[in-house]
């Protein structure tokens, strides 16, 4: 690091006169020349010829690597740095209250101190003892020089070791053999060198299990750069941390580049003010919690920026790539804050929470308690720490923006990107799906992008169409629920829907009410009214084949949204606990969604509560409990579709805020179906009549089966679709239904 700075030819005096902010380094300079001299006398004086010597220095040599100028005697410079002497280690002067050295006299802690204040932060941090500082000292030197490796060799009697160990530390530093052996506490697991990484304990490669003092050691990397004023980032943690220094106002840079979002300007500048009140005073733990998007690192910059701090930002989730490394990580990061006076910003701390797969939540609470300043964590959800840590976290929420906001983020946004939209079809796309600033301005490009394509097109209309624009919104949703359910395609409309008028009337209202959801909720003031969730649930019962699912599927059309049917594979498990736990992630991925969730066979989740004879039967009713709790918060549209009523507990149902019941078709509904499943270009022959057809009590997705095989067995003979063909397939499907028609003549017309 500084090699080539103290070892050039550049010696002797002119050397020693060179020493700002390295005076340290002439203390471990006459340290190392007593113990030359010790070790001169120990080798004898037949050392220079032994040629089995380790290593053999020079007078000369040694001098060279002392800096000593040739007119002073190594035994003198020896003799003031020798155990006993003023200022040396050990000696009775030394704990601080050192006299005044001369020109050549070993310098005090103190002095060096003044002369370097990374040493004063070192010690003043972790409440060193000067000896603590010396083997510090002693570490640090082949770091610093590469003379030093040669004196560490030699001293050790062994041309390979280039870095002091434990015994050396102790030989240089202890003032006799007892003395040495109760220094060893010095480098115990719990001693506070250890305990806070500040010298690393090596194992000595060449041997397998080696003792305490043969272990090599070294001063931590960022210690080393701390003390010695090095710029940049520690090395350990270039993959998952930057540092930088925001410029700007709050108000410029709080992520309000809309004149609708001076909410959020107001939330940062309170956080700012708190986290200026706190600086330097106490830590401080803030847990800025929201959907991806929301504005939470914008906010982390503008309150470095407003208060003049640079802000350390950490990838938790790269950090937390190895789980054995996360705490010696997280102590790392925290400790290059502190040195550099840096805003900590752990973004994606969600991690380390205790179901994210990772055993990081202890290490988190852990690490912060310790950290003395300001830390923000980014979060998708909330966190609760271990009571061991208690940490008095503050979470501050941040969420999408309202309706009024999100119509305004999208003008300024596909003006940006170079589109042009209808002002009501900006204000539906707006009021339909609660998209953050960053996912409105992606959505916006995508959309801007789609209607550039289309113009390439002879008589293509550049101007983005409803289409277009609800496409671009619901690809930023929905990501995470393709591990629970599968994307149903929205093939229906209303025309398509056979149904009694008044399960069509119900389907319009609970269409309606989430078309005017913004409206009531927040500009007529409901959602202050509401303890629970936003949302909307409701019931779809009924046979099998009656609708339900085409039911569900047009009004997600309706209405422009995404529908996914959960599997209920994934979510039920025979294992106590599981269920919930499945549930927990169904709704999680749902609330960053604004698709419209379907349950089928939803008896199979919500049967009636039964009462406790075992544990399985209490087990079975906290299921239920929890999957009521979780409709209760659920703020999007879930409909739940079952084929037994009788079997949903009466308090689930009332719960529900809709409740549709598909009744079995009758006749002149069952013509209709018939009519609505023959595509108008399939070909039909005059002798087949549907009258005729529907006189057989099916459903209508029986029918659909029906019609489709139909065309398949016409196609195979080559001719259009007729009577026989139909009446075979309805065979088929009565088949598969269990029942078998000796007689395929329709029943009366006035059979229901």
């Amino acid at each position: 690091m500084l090699d080539g700075v103290r070892s050039s030819d550049a010696r002797g005096e002119a050397a020693v006169d060179d020493l700002a902010g390295l005076l340290a380094f002439r203390r471990l300079d006459l340290l190392l020349a007593t113990g030359v001299m010790g070790a001169r006398q120990r080798y004898g004086p037949d050392a220079a010829s032994d040629s089995f010597r380790g290593l053999y220095l020079s007078e000369e040599q040694v001098r060279r690597g002392l800096l000593v100028p040739a007119a002073t005697p190594l035994a003198s410079l020896a003799s003031l740095a020798s155990p006993g002497s003023p200022g040396s280690p050990g000696s009775p002067g030394s704990p601080d209250s050192l006299a005044e050295p001369g020109p050549e006299q070993l310098p005090s802690w103190p002095e060096i101190e003044a002369d370097n204040p990374g040493w004063r932060w070192l010690r003043r941090r972790y409440g060193l003892a000067e000896i603590e500082l010396d083997v510090l000292l002693v570490a640090l030197g082949p770091e610093v020089d590469r003379r030093y490796q040669q004196l560490y060799g030699y001293l050790q009697d062994d041309v390979s070791a280039r870095r002091p160990t434990v015994g050396l530390a102790l030989d240089l530093l202890a003032t006799s053999p007892a003395d040495g052996l109760r220094r060893l506490v010095l480098f115990a697991p719990d001693a506070a060198l250890v305990r806070h990484r500040l010298l690393v304990l090596h194992d000595d490669p060449r041997m397998s299990g080696s003792s305490l003092i043969t272990r090599p050691i070294a001063v931590d990397e960022q210690i080393a750069g701390a003390v010695l004023g090095l710029d940049g980032l520690d090395s350990r943690l270039a993959a998952f941390c930057r540092l930088v220094r925001p410029a700007g106002t709050i108000a410029a840079d709080a992520g309000a580049k809309h004149a609708t979002a001076e909410h959020a300007t107001g939330t940062v500048s309170s956080v700012a003010a708190l986290v200026q009140d706190a600086w330097g005073r106490r830590p401080l733990r803030l847990c800025f919690r929201g959907p991806v998007g929301t504005g939470r690192r914008q906010a982390a910059y503008a309150i470095a920026a407003g208060l003049g701090l640079p802000l350390l930002v950490v990838d938790v989730p790269r950090l937390a790539g190895d789980p054995a490394a996360i705490p010696e990580r997280l102590s790392i990061v925290l400790r290059e804050a502190e040195l550099r006076a840096a805003l900590v910003y752990l973004d994606g701390a969600d991690a380390l929470f205790p179901d994210s797969g990772q055993a990081g939540a202890d290490d988190l609470a852990a690490a912060l308690a310790v950290h003395r300043g300001v830390i923000v964590l980014s979060t998708t959800r909330s966190w609760a720490p271990a009571a061991a840590h208690p940490l008095g976290v503050l979470t501050v929420e941040f969420g999408p923006p309202e309706a009024a906001v999100r119509q305004a983020i999208w003008a300024q946004a596909l003006t940006a990107a170079g589109g042009r939209a209808s002002r009501d079809d900006v204000s539906l796309v707006a009021d339909r799906f609660r998209l953050s600033q960053g996912q409105i301005e992606d959505a916006a490009l995508t959309a801007a992008a789609a209607a550039g394509l289309r113009a390439g097109v002879p008589d293509g209309d550049p101007r983005l169409s409803r289409a277009e624009l609800f496409a671009a919104a619901r690809q930023q949703r929905g990501h995470d629920l393709t591990a629970f359910a599968r994307r149903v395609r929205l093939l229906y409309g209303w025309d398509d829907l056979i149904v009694p008028e008044d399960v069509l009337r119900q389907l319009h209202e609970l269409t309606a009410r989430l078309e005017h959801r913004s409206r009531v909720l927040e500009e007529w003031g409901f959602e202050r009214k509401l303890s629970g969730g936003k949302g909307i649930t409701a019931l779809f019962a009924g046979p099998s084949g009656t609708g339900k699912t085409m039911a569900a599927a047009v009004i997600a059309a309706e209405l422009g949204l995404d529908l996914y049917a959960i599997d209920l594979s994934t979510v039920v498990s025979k294992y106590i606990g599981e269920t919930e736990k499945n549930l927990a992630r169904v709704f999680a991925a749902a609330a960053d969604t604004d698709a419209v969730l379907f349950f089928d066979e939803a008896d199979a989740l919500f049967g009636k509560r039964s009462e406790v004879r075992d544990a399985h039967d209490r087990y079975a009713n906290i299921e239920i409990a929890y999957l009521l709790q979780q409709m209760e918060q659920y703020d999007g549209l879930a409909i739940l579709a079952t084929n037994l009523r009788h079997h949903l507990d009466d308090a689930f149902t009332r719960r529900l805020q809709f409740e549709v019941d598909f009744p079995f078709p009758d006749v002149a509904d069952r013509l209709r179906i018939w009519q609505t499943c023959l595509p108008s270009l399939t070909p039909l022959d005059p002798d087949a009549d549907l009258a005729e057809l529907a006189g057989f009590r099916l459903a209508g997705g029986n029918i659909r089966n029906v019609t489709l095989g139909a065309a398949y067995l016409a196609a195979a003979d080559g001719v259009p679709v007729g009577r026989r063909h139909l009446l075979d397939a309805t065979r088929r499907e009565f088949q598969k239904m269990g029942k078998v028609l000796a007689d395929l003549e329709p029943p009366s017309a006035s059979e229901p």
